[in-house]
Formats: structure tokens, C-alpha cells, sequence
């Protein structure tokens, strides 16, 4: 579990939508991560950039849908978006 700041929560909210977008479902290893101030970002991974945590990959973000029932159009609209935002950082293999 990573415990996310609420404007990091916000961030990965925004920015969900578009990593599932440009990173299709069989690019597993692509990455959410955050960056050395805290900002959310994503890549192609499998690692994440120097100095960065990594959130989750693709293939986590896809399990995470598939168990909880989220869809695509989940990701675009709140409350979805947060909801799930807050999933994948509760669900986040990162260490504190």
C-alpha cells in the first residue's frame, strides 16, 4: 500500500485514463509511477525512471478493473476515476 497524498490522488485521477489509452493491455509492463517530488507520471517500463517508485503496472491496473468492474468509460467520469485512482494506490505495490 502507498499511502497517496489527495492531490496525488487527483493527479493519478487525471492521468489514468491516458496511460490506459497510450499503453494497450498487452503492454504489461508499462508503468505508473511517481516521481522524486511526488508527481504521478507513466512509461513504458518495465522500471521506472531513475529515482522514481513505481505505482503499478499495466497488468495491475487491468486486474484491478477486471476485479472491482471498473470499464474504460469508468476512468473518464467521477466519481469513477477517483475511486479508482484511490484503488490502484491502495492496491500499490510500492513500498512507503
Amino acid at each position: 500500500m502507498l499511502n497517496a497524498e489527495p492531490h496525488q490522488v487527483k493527479e493519478l485521477a487525471g492521468k489514468i485514463s491516458d496511460f490506459t489509452d497510450h499503453y494497450a493491455p498487452g503492454e504489461l509492463e508499462a508503468v505508473l509511477f511517481l516521481d522524486p517530488v511526488g508527481r504521478v507520471g507513466f512509461g513504458p517500463g518495465p522500471d521506472a525512471p531513475a529515482g522514481c517508485q513505481v505505482i503499478m503496472n499495466r497488468a495491475g491496473v487491468d486486474r484491478l478493473m477486471v476485479l472491482h468492474g471498473y470499464t474504460p468509460l469508468d476512468l473518464l467520469r467521477d466519481p469513477g476515476r477517483d475511486a479508482f485512482a484511490e484503488l490502484v494506490f491502495e492496491n500499490s505495490w510500492a513500498d512507503q
